[in-house]
């Protein structure tokens, strides 16, 4: 079973099964397929923080950057920013490696429900969040809790054109990683952090890795509606994916 940032946390807990941004653009801008394994992330009820850095996986992946369209080499290291629970956004250099620079600009929507029980589950098509305004969405996924956050804003080789980009960590969380055995339920991982009203300090560390999707919006005027459109699109699509 694979291991997964505990999603429940208010904040942007995140953490995905591998990343990989999609981008489009008119001129020899960041634009391609990035796609990384992680290290370890470790998530609590108000914070999220990386362990190491994340690495590029080629041929998989296919950014690239600058004026000369340089191809983001294998083993790469990029980094991540922590994210508290309170977002400062825009945060600048959220995911950054050499001259290339991810603004997080929007961490969410979660999920309006925070009833995590099965008749709230089964009233909201199956999703809630922990807490309220937590941009993570967690879902049943078998015998374990599917958690999932959007994510966009903006990205920059400071040479071209700051392009857009959006999509969406995904991951699984067990029942082994919380200190319990059999079905983990998102009821289940939204007590072990204390939701939907009592955040605690418990907290779980794992590894990640994942998938992401990216978008690019020419119009500067239209960047914030397309970033939130986007990143709802891209994550119905993962979870569509995942549950087929």
């Amino acid at each position: 079973m694979k291991k997964s940032f505990s999603s429940v946390i208010a904040t942007a807990a995140v953490l995905g099964c591998g990343l990989l941004f999609s981008m489009q653009t008119a001129s020899a801008d960041v634009v391609g397929l990035l796609v990384l394994d992680g290290g370890l992330v470790t998530v609590t009820a108000t914070n999220l923080s990386w362990t190491g850095t994340a690495t590029v996986q080629t041929p998989t992946s296919t950014l690239t950057y600058g004026a000369g369209n340089t191809l983001v080499a294998n083993g790469t290291a990029v980094t991540l920013l922590g994210l508290p629970g309170t977002l400062p956004t825009p945060i600048s250099d959220f995911m950054s490696f050499g001259i290339v620079n991810f603004t997080l600009d929007i961490a969410g929507p979660g999920s309006s429900n925070t009833d995590c029980s099965a008749a709230g589950l089964l009233a909201n098509s199956g999703e809630c969040s922990a807490f309220a305004g937590s941009p993570i969405v967690l879902s049943q996924a078998g015998t374990d809790v599917e958690a999932s956050l959007a994510l966009s804003g903006t990205v920059s080789d400071g040479i071209g054109t700051v392009n857009t980009w959006a999509g969406a960590f995904d991951e699984t969380v067990n029942a082994a990683q919380i200190g319990g055995s059999g079905t983990l339920t998102p009821l289940l991982l939204q007590q072990y952090f204390g939701g939907p009203g009592n955040a605690n300090s418990n907290f779980i560390t794992t590894s990640y890795s994942g998938t992401f999707s990216a978008l690019v919006t020419p119009e500067p005027t239209t960047i914030g509606m397309t970033l939130v459109g986007g990143s709802l699109i891209l994550l119905a699509g993962i979870r569509r994916r995942r549950r087929s």
